[in-house]
């Protein structure tokens, strides 16, 4: 008995769901609105050459993601218009830090990490370019 109440019950609110969608008028669900986010322009090429002013420096590097190597070091690293990056280091981990563009130079500062506990103080390394990578002292950076 007390089988056949619930299932008349339920069989009820599913009635009264039904009218009240039918009573709405409608047919079909509220769906939002579809947007998409704004595509960013691809990065224009890099710059070559060997005196690059602050200006091109900034322009290839910031809203970029590179790959970076040198003699005791490689990785990825996202360098972003607020003068801010992230870096994922092989065999280390991730870490950030910031970065300025000088006239014919890049400065950078890591910022602490489990490796580097201290981070690294601003150093500043002349930046050249061949139009296919960045080279700052050691350490050369290829776009992704």
């Amino acid at each position: 008995m007390r089988f056949a109440r619930g299932l008349s019950g339920l069989m009820l609110a599913a009635a009264a769901v039904g009218l009240a969608a039918c009573a709405s008028g409608k047919t079909t669900p509220d769906l939002a609105p579809v947007t998409t986010a704004p595509v960013a322009p691809a990065p224009g090429p890099l710059p070559v050459g060997n005196a690059l002013t602050a200006a091109q420096i900034t322009n290839a590097l910031a809203e970029r993601k590179f790959t970076y190597a040198a003699p005791s070091m490689k990785g990825t690293v996202t360098f972003y218009k607020d003068g801010t990056f992230e870096y994922d280091q092989a065999g280390r981990g991730t870490g950030t830090g910031i970065w300025q563009a000088a006239d014919g130079k890049l400065c950078q500062a890591r910022n602490p990490t489990s490796w580097l506990p201290k981070g690294t103080p601003s150093t500043c390394q002349p930046i050249t370019s061949d139009g296919m990578r960045l080279t700052a002292g050691p350490v050369q950076f290829t776009p992704l």
